[in-house]
């Protein structure tokens, strides 16, 4: 389970709907391993099979902190990820959107 409210968790899917809508995207870290504090970040990985381009990165970024949200979202690009940090996100993650 995503330690998020609904109401933030309405706001990332919006955001993600709107720039990545067809790319499946999710959760991994402390939000989803019962360790969050209050204002710990959100990690997400959008699940791509090419890297993004860094204007849409950008894009994304950029919706998240002029979002309501109380919280810094970290947008990880699959693609672009190291082999490493792909084994620690695949040992414990939560579909966020499964995309098309």
């Amino acid at each position: 389970m995503i330690d998020l409210s609904e109401e933030n968790l309405v706001i990332v899917k919006a955001i993600l709907q709107q720039f990545v809508p067809d790319l499946p995207v999710w959760v991994f870290g402390s939000r989803i391993k019962g360790t969050a504090k209050k204002y710990s970040d959100l990690d997400l990985a959008v699940i791509t099979q090419q890297p993004m381009s860094i204007r849409l990165q950008a894009d994304i970024e950029e919706a998240f902190s002029e979002s309501d949200l109380p919280i810094f979202v970290d947008v990880i690009d699959w693609a672009s990820c190291s082999e490493d940090f792909k084994r620690i996100i695949l040992q414990q993650y939560e579909v966020l959107q499964t995309g098309s």
